[in-house]
Formats: structure tokens, sequence, C-alpha cells
């Protein structure tokens, strides 16, 4: 068995209390794949696709952006769904499945001629993103990690900045020399090969179903769940203020991430930024993204998490006063820069913060129950931006709304103060 050929599966080092290759680092390679492929229909990589397809059909940006709204919002039902089931079964055949479905939207694309289709392939990939892509790896790799669960999903949701690094770069590209159509095509195929193979080798539902706990903490050592964290039910983490305050500072990330990432793009390109140089501050700004996801996972584990989000929410929103200024490749660069180290830490740290107060093992609960909530709010967010500019002509007081979101969000995180143990049985 493919278990039986993993050294740490079978041997403990006896004067350690961390084996050396531990094999939750192969489901967090495995969730690496996954955060990476589900970009393929993320904001960034749809925005390349905005111009060339609205205007070859006449449609506005709102109509355009109303797909992913749909989509999302209905993604909130599937994540209602597959919460529970993801604490109880694993994420295996859920993801698989998922990720043959999830392709099949993406390469749908190619075919659209008119407005239903575009809908209907674009609605279901959200649906699939926003129901189960990006619910499972933070269930995943929080019930295999706890004292190194910052790492560990630092590293896990850096496929993301990955993806938002090298798919619109891949699909300008593919674009420039095939068009639209075949380029949605480029993309299918890579989520199909970098996803499929792993997800049937590695995922596996918790480290105990193997006979290991979590961070490679030996088994003869007489540890318990109870003793390595204090864990909430559902029912006991929403009688908690902190469990508000963290959906109202989570839910206000998602209608930004949403908002600025869908517009982006264009926003630049009509600032008069050429498409290629868009492109470069993209690809740069994604790439400054994964610094950040990767460095906050170890900050995090040395300083309280709700301070950490706050701080990120800060910087941020000074980011996006310099996108507000932005006339030029110079301040371009600037917001990426800026915007981008704190905006790669704060996705990874909303993966984080339900099983930092909350436990590991109902994440799959908890996060089923505020996804909903959130993902209708993140579907307002791009909704939102084009609706500003199609009415205004200019993105100016969306990115003045995004602004005050980014601080609310901060003053919410705040006020979610670190709990102890359950207060009701």
């Amino acid at each position: 068995m493919l278990l039986d050929m993993i050294p740490e599966h079978n041997n403990f080092d006896s004067k350690f209390k961390f084996n050396k290759i531990y094999f939750g680092w192969f489901i967090v390679a495995t969730m690496v794949a996954v955060t990476f492929a589900q970009t393929a229909l993320y904001n960034p990589a749809l925005s390349v696709f905005l111009k060339p397809i609205t205007e070859e059909f006449g449609w506005t940006r709102s109509v355009f952006a109303g797909a992913i709204t749909i989509g999302t919002i209905l993604g909130g039902i599937l994540a209602l769904v597959i919460g529970p089931i993801l604490d109880k079964k694993g994420a295996k055949t859920v993801l698989f499945f998922g990720f043959i479905f999830f392709g099949m939207a993406v390469g749908s694309i190619f075919f659209v001629n008119h407005l239903w289709q575009f809908y209907m392939a674009v609605v279901t990939g959200r649906f699939i993103i926003a129901g189960l892509l990006q619910v499972a790896p933070g269930v995943v790799v929080s019930k295999w990690f706890v004292k190194r669960r910052g790492r560990a999903t630092a590293f896990a949701v850096v496929g993301t900045r990955f993806g938002q690094m090298s798919m619109p770069l891949l699909a300008q590209i593919s674009l420039s020399i095939v068009g639209w159509r075949s380029a949605s095509v480029v993309l299918a195929l890579l989520v199909w090969v970098t996803t499929l193979i792993p997800i049937l080798l590695f995922l596996k539902r918790q480290p105990e179903d193997i006979g290991l706990l979590p961070d490679g903490m030996k088994s003869n050592e007489g540890v318990s769940d109870q003793s390595i964290e204090t864990t909430y039910s559902l029912k006991e983490a929403i009688r908690t203020p902190a469990f508000y305050f963290i959906l109202i500072a989570t839910s206000g990330l998602m209608f930004n991430i949403g908002g600025i990432n869908f517009n982006l793009f264009p926003y630049l390109t009509d600032k008069g930024i050429p498409e290629d140089s868009a492109i470069s501050i993209l690809t740069f700004w994604a790439g400054v993204s994964a610094v950040g996801a990767l460095g906050i996972g170890f900050v995090v584990e040395k300083f309280p998490i709700r301070i950490v989000m706050a701080v990120g929410f800060l910087v941020v929103t000074l980011g996006v006063v310099i996108l507000m200024l932005t006339t030029n490749l110079y301040y371009a660069y600037s917001f990426a820069l800026v915007h981008g180290l704190a905006f790669g830490a704060l996705p990874m740290l909303i993966q984080l913060v339900w099983a930092e107060y909350f436990g590991r093992a109902h994440q799959g609960a908890i996060r089923g129950f505020v996804t909903p909530i959130q993902l209708v709010i993140q579907a307002g967010g791009p909704l939102a931006g084009t609706f500003m500019y199609d009415i205004m002509g200019d993105y100016y007081y969306a990115l003045i709304l995004f602004a005050l979101i980014y601080l609310i969000s901060a003053v919410s995180i705040l006020m979610a103060k670190p709990l102890l143990r359950p207060q009701y049985d």
C-alpha cells in the first residue's frame, strides 16, 4: 500500500516529539495543488476574459460579473452539505469529482455563443469553488496540524497565490495566441493535470485514521485530542461573541477579495496602463502575495491571530489608497507591493482563524455554516464594483467602499477576544 512506502507511517523516532517526515505534509502538498487549480476561475483569471467577451457579445461588465455573483451565492448551499461530509468522510471523493466537474465548467467556456451558456459555465464553476474548493483546504489541514497549523496552512494556500500569479498570465498568453475560447480549454486541462492524481494518492481524512496524531506527535506518548487543543462544536461556537466578530471580519475581507480582484485588471487598463504591463503587475502582485502568505504562517504561530489580522487589514487599506492614486506604473507597482504582502496573508488567516478559536474536530460543520453567509457577501463584491463603474464611469467610489470595509474588518477582529474553553455543555 502507498502508506507502507512512506517511512514515517511505520516508524517513530523515540527521541523526538515530531517525526522527520510526517504524512500531513503530503496532505499539505495536495492542498497546494487544490488551491492552485481553483484559481482558473478566480477573479484575476476571469478578468482577462472580461474585455474580449463583453466586447464580442456587447454585454456590460455588470452582466459578466452577474454570473460570478450567482455562482458564489449558490455555492453557499453546497457548503452547508459539504462541511459535515468533510468532518465525517474526508475530502478525497468530493474533491476528485469536484475537480472533474470544475474542469468541465472551465473548458465549456469554449462553446459560449449566448449569455445563458456563459452563465451555465461560470455559475457552475463558481458554485464548485465557493461550496467546496474554498472550504476544503482549511478544514483538511486543520485536522492534521495544531502546533504547526500556521505554517501548514500557509504552505497549503500558497497555491492560490501561485495560481493568481500564473493563471492570468497563462490565460493572457493563450488568449493572444489561440483566442479566448481555446484559452479556456488550456486552463481546464491544467486543472485536471495538477489535481486528480494527487487527490487519489494522498488524501486522508485525519491522522487518527492511519494511526497518527496531529503534527506527527508520537501516539505512544498518550497525548489526547483534548490535551492538544480545546474544541468547540458548532452549537458551542455560535454562542460566543467571538464567532460573530470573526464572521464580520472575514466576510468583509471576502467582499473585498471579490470586488478588487475581479476589477483590478480592467481598472489598470482603464487608467492607461497597457494590457501587457497590467498582466505583469498582476503577476508581481501575486508573487508578493505568495511571500506574504508564507511568511505570515510563521508569524501567526508567535503572535495572537487577531492582532496579526488587524495589522493586515490596515496594510491592505493603505494599498487601496495607493490604487486610487494610480495613474502610472510607479503607483501600480507600489500598490502591488503594499497590498500584495498583506493580501497574501489575509486569505490564509481566514482559513486559519476558525480552527485557532474553535479547534479542529468540528471545522467542517463550522465552516459549512459560515460559508453561505460569507459567500452571499462575497458575491456582492464584483457586482458592486462593476455596478458603480457602469453608473459612474469609473471605480473611484467603489475603492472608497472597499477601503471602509477593510477598516470595519480590522475593528471587528480586534473585538474577537480569545477563547479558552467552551462556555456551554
